[in-house]
């Protein structure tokens, strides 16, 4: 068993677990990138993290975009299965419509939304303008930048949880449901409340969950479209840990911020997981 489990955890431990703590162990030190000189300065990264305004702006926004993208696509997408999941003949059709911007690199596809969403040139622009109103241009403004970015993660992140609704949908009973229609719940809705959605909890559970890690992890969008602006309105911290340790080559700061970054994480999804699974229903 030792000799079959070997070259995973091998692998496990050469592309996770050492570089890790290569970070954890870097995060207490001066190093900067290029530099021969390493000194041990203990806590003095985290101390000046917790006075780093830019710090806490990024994680600001980070959060304002999860709580946004989150709710966003878990919802469209249980819409989006419960309308798909009714299909019989174009339902393979439209699931692969939906899960294409899945597969797609989201790093093109921030180019071809940039246009979508241009204030000048872009489709959205003209709708706008032809029915009399003023043109919104979302990656210049910096109080629709950060709305822009989350049309864009919802976009994304809709396909792939319309797949696993799916999939929750195939496991319910449709005996259960015949049952409940003999009991008088008879309508779409009571149906969806008191049969179809508590029996969609476990799936709810993981969709939510994999939806706030992804929307939390926000990179692509933001080191392709706004760098972090105008005026940091669109700076996560996922992209400070990449400006710090990249452009300004401040490894020991940035492996402080990747610290923070990861325990954030981990904490978000113990919290989530744990609130989220007394409301769910087993069978």
């Amino acid at each position: 068993s030792y000799l079959f489990a070997g070259p995973a955890f091998f692998l496990l431990t050469a592309t996770t677990i050492l570089p890790v703590l290569t970070v954890f162990a870097l995060s207490f030190t001066d190093y900067e990138l290029g530099s021969v000189a390493v000194r041990f300065i203990g806590l003095c990264h985290y101390a000046q993290l917790l006075q780093d305004p830019y710090f806490w702006r990024a994680l600001n926004n980070s959060a304002i975009y999860t709580a946004i993208v989150v709710p966003g696509s878990v919802v469209l997408a249980l819409v989006l299965a419960l309308l798909v999941h009714g299909r019989t003949t174009t339902r393979r059709f439209y699931e692969i419509i939906y899960f294409l911007p899945v597969t797609g690199t989201l790093t093109a596809m921030s180019i071809v939304w940039s246009f979508l969403l241009n204030g000048r040139i872009g489709p959205l622009a003209q709708l706008m303008a032809s029915v009399g109103l003023t043109p919104i241009d979302f990656f210049a403004n910096a109080d629709y930048a950060l709305f822009g970015l989350a049309i864009i993660g919802i976009w994304h992140l809709v396909g792939f949880n319309l797949v696993l609704f799916l999939a929750g949908l195939a496991t319910v009973s449709k005996e259960l449901q015949e049952a409940s229609r003999l009991d008088g719940v008879d309508g779409f809705f009571d149906r969806l409340r008191y049969v179809v959605w508590p029996l969609l909890s476990p799936t709810t559970i993981v969709v939510v969950m994999l939806s706030s890690i992804q929307a939390f992890q926000v990179f692509d969008t933001v080191a392709v479209l706004t760098r972090g602006g105008p005026n940091g309105a669109t700076d996560m911290l996922l992209y400070k840990v990449y400006s710090e340790t990249f452009e300004a080559l401040k490894i020991g700061y940035g492996s402080a911020l990747t610290v923070v970054f990861l325990a954030l994480l981990a904490a978000f999804s113990i919290v989530q997981a744990f609130l989220l699974d007394k409301r769910a229903h087993y069978r």
